[in-house]
């Protein structure tokens, strides 16, 4: 059995993942392949290297030290001479680069070198527009494809890697379980970042005002499909076992504010946790914790229409 965690992309909210590894590390439940996407390929990136506890624990370190100077430095004077001289995002991708580097991904090391499992990496390729996978190629460095799979738009500029330019994953799939699915897995365990303060897919065409606004709106939409796509895909996959967690953040959080990592993890974590309880998962899996959380109505295996999740 190929067990795979992919985990989305999701801005500021990553730090809900590492809460979900903690609890899925803590009831066995341990990966042979992580698949990440934008802020869940820097969670991936560092899980890879060893399956344990311990390396859960670092992760939470590093989001411990991750602040808006740190990922997005600059005020608004900074923002508006970059768009005046006309660059190619609203921040410089510098320090980001740097701190990457400071919490361990140096330039140097390779996909091939990491042992606790197999990673794959997306990001975009601007060229195209197509999807491109980090890690099929062993000797694809980590850090380029770290800086690739997070060039957010327009937040970041495009990350050059031999000539050729990259930029967020999410931008073709916020959640690649379609990559997944190409590389052999056998058991899916989808890690998904949502923001539940974002708008009800059912407001009237009159709530939604302005340019911005729609704009937001038909990004929303896309992004959506894609994902819906993608839990189709693994849905109609036979024997494919699919598990599916919505990790929703527990309060309003702005995507440049990266100080609230604790509660996020707790969150993360209880969520997982009520996952886990739910009485049709295998008994192997099932936590003893006790569940009765709000977080439980937002949690549960996708079923495609006329399906039953495997």
């Amino acid at each position: 059995m190929k067990r795979t965690f992919v985990l989305s992309g999701g801005g500021s909210l990553g730090a809900l993942q590492v809460g979900a590894l903690r609890a899925l590390v803590e009831h066995n439940i341990r990966p042979d392949v992580v698949v990440g996407c934008s802020v869940g390929a820097l969670n991936a990136a560092n899980l890879a290297p060893e399956i344990s506890l311990a390396q859960v624990d670092k992760i939470a370190d590093i989001w411990r030290q991750v602040s808006r100077r740190k990922v997005y430095p600059g005020g608004r004077l900074s923002v508006m001479w970059r768009i005046a001289t006309g660059q190619d995002s609203l921040y410089d991708n510098r320090s980001f680069y740097q701190f990457l580097q400071d919490v361990g991904c140096t330039p140097a090391l390779t996909f091939g070198a990491l042992a606790g499992a197999r990673l794959f990496v997306t990001a975009t390729h601007l060229r195209s527009g197509r999807l491109h996978v980090f890690g099929d190629d062993p000797n694809d460095r980590v850090l380029d494809a770290l800086m690739a799979s997070t060039a957010l738009t327009p937040m970041h500029p495009p990350w050059e890697i031999y000539g050729e330019r990259y930029v967020d994953g999410g931008t073709v799939t916020p959640l690649p379980i379609r990559v997944a699915l190409d590389r052999g897995a056998s058991e899916i365990w989808a890690l998904h970042l949502n923001d539940p303060h974002d708008p009800d897919e059912n407001q009237t065409a009159a709530a939604i005002r302005g340019v911005a606004g729609h704009i937001t709106k038909a990004v929303d939409t896309m992004l959506r499909l894609q994902v819906e796509h993608d839990l189709y895909l693994a849905g109609d996959a036979r024997r494919v076992k699919l598990h599916y967690a919505t990790l929703v953040a527990p309060f309003k959080l702005d995507s440049t504010d990266f100080s609230h990592a604790d509660a996020l993890m707790a969150a993360g974590y209880e969520q997982t946790c009520a996952y886990l309880a739910q009485p049709d998962l295998p008994a192997e899996t099932r936590s003893s914790l006790p569940v009765g959380q709000w977080w439980q109505t937002m949690l549960g295996k996708w079923q495609p229409p006329g399906r039953s999740a495997s």
